[in-house]
């Protein structure tokens, strides 16, 4: 394995330049003497394609170059092979690169894959979808698919999108089965999370631990107005598990059976599925390249 490929999404993030950051990896690269490509997605769904063809031809690093929807399509390629994945930031919220402790300036993220360390995480699997950070079928999912409608990228349009559900959102029944036992629950948040946060800072799960070979199932039940406003902050602070409505559960595997069909989110980006989500982990079975130094 020879190369690295970066696989950059040109619309992705609030400041969309990518032209700036293919310069940086020119420079810095060049500089370096080593082996690199870069290509551009044109589609949604184009950077599985682009990184399993990296794979298949020897590449020993596919560089995301993107949000967490680009990360998570460059994983999807990347899946059971000796392929690490890179990550060079620019989403509007940036998960992964938070969780995983990389650099939000693209310069000095370019720059940190020059030396890596590797290590191996976990991947989750809801029905036929995969995710990398969190995956959820509660409000977070709601807020997800109305966000990507907006046309407005950045951390106040999700605020403002995220409260306008927030007051229209109804929890609908669900039953939840794993361990050998079987609940009944009207969630307003509904997630299994590989690593702690969302993106932007907010902390779903503050005790997940990407290769542990478990999911956390955080279920919050609805709350008062004045109780949300109240513990808001601790979604922040990574203090979200000390709400006494929120439970969660590490399990290798859930199945959910919900009222109806509706939204589900994998790291940010929504799907319509049916009622039943079966949820499992798959250990170990993404190689990560993260800069020296930087791997928790």
């Amino acid at each position: 394995m020879s190369h690295i490929l970066f696989v950059v999404n040109p619309v992705s993030g609030i400041n969309r330049k990518p032209e700036k950051l293919i310069a940086w990896i020119h420079e810095i690269f060049s500089k370096a003497s080593v082996d690199y490509q870069i290509q551009k997605t044109r589609y949604q769904g184009h950077g599985v394609k682009l990184a399993r063809e990296g794979a298949r031809q020897g590449a020993r690093i596919v560089v995301a170059v993107g949000g967490d929807g680009t990360i998570n399509e460059v994983a999807r390629g990347l899946l059971n092979t000796d392929t690490a994945l890179g990550v060079v930031p620019a989403g509007s919220g940036n998960g992964f690169a938070r969780n995983f402790h990389i650099p939000l300036n693209q310069k000095k993220a370019i720059e940190g894959l020059l030396q890596v360390d590797y290590r191996w995480i976990d991947v989750g699997r809801i029905n036929s979808h995969f995710f990398v950070n969190v995956a959820g079928m509660g409000l977070d999912a709601v807020i997800s698919a109305n966000f990507e409608r907006f046309g407005m990228r950045g951390p106040l349009p999700y605020f403002i999108v995220g409260v306008r559900e927030y007051f229209r959102y109804r929890p609908r029944p669900v039953e939840l089965f794993f361990d050998g036992r079987r609940c009944e629950r009207h969630p307003l948040l509904l997630s299994v999370a590989n690593a702690p946060q969302y993106g932007n800072g907010a902390v779903i799960a503050p005790q997940a631990i990407p290769d542990d070979g478990f999911l956390d199932l955080c279920i919050l039940s609805p709350l008062p107005l004045w109780r949300t406003v109240i513990n808001l902050h601790r979604l922040f602070t990574g203090t979200i598990h000390e709400v006494d409505a929120m439970e969660i559960y590490r399990v290798k595997s859930v199945v959910v059976e919900r009222a109806d069909p509706g939204y589900i989110h994998t790291d940010g980006d929504p799907h319509l599925e049916g009622r039943r989500l079966e949820i499992e982990v798959l250990a170990n079975k993404l190689k990560l390249a993260l800069p020296r130094g930087m791997n928790p």
